[in-house]
């Protein structure tokens, strides 16, 4: 029964709109939200809905280092982007290029071409959300042949 408290509570405080420096106790429990760039889009401003089937949630810890970058490519489904450490840059072609750093969390471009890159001289670390569905596997990513 706790567990199902908890999980109303957390519906609840997301659903508060509290800013990151806004923290909650609950039965001796902190929760302080994270906040999320465009919830409702993606970082383009694309709309975005759910994977259509029996949903699946597979998160990755992403390691980027210093002087590597990703292949061009794109995302088929939803990814939620959490920077753990370090800083990203993300060139989107045509549509300009992001910088994000540690704390900063985002829904990735769609069916968008583009290229991460480390920053600085720390290696990024990025906690990914793919939301997909559990057959076929959507969370790899596609390779495009460049910028947008």
């Amino acid at each position: 029964m706790k567990v199902i408290n908890v999980g109303l509570f957390l519906s609840a405080i997301l659903a508060s709109g509290l800013t990151v420096a806004e923290s909650v106790p609950y039965e001796g429990i902190s929760v302080t939200p994270i906040p999320i760039e465009k919830r409702s889009t993606t970082v383009l401003g694309q709309s975005y809905q759910f994977p259509e089937g029996v949903p699946a949630l597979y998160a990755y810890n992403i390691v980027i280092k210093p002087g590597q970058k990703t292949s061009w490519h794109k995302h088929a489904v939803p990814l939620y982007a959490y920077i753990l450490s370090g800083s990203l840059t993300v060139d989107y072609g045509s549509k300009g290029s992001r910088v994000f750093e540690k704390g900063m969390s985002y829904i990735e471009a769609i069916d968008w071409c583009h290229q991460g890159y480390v920053s600085g001289n720390e290696e990024a670390v990025i906690f990914g959300i793919y939301m997909a569905q559990v057959d076929p596997n959507e969370v790899k990513p596609i390779p495009c042949d460049g910028p947008q």
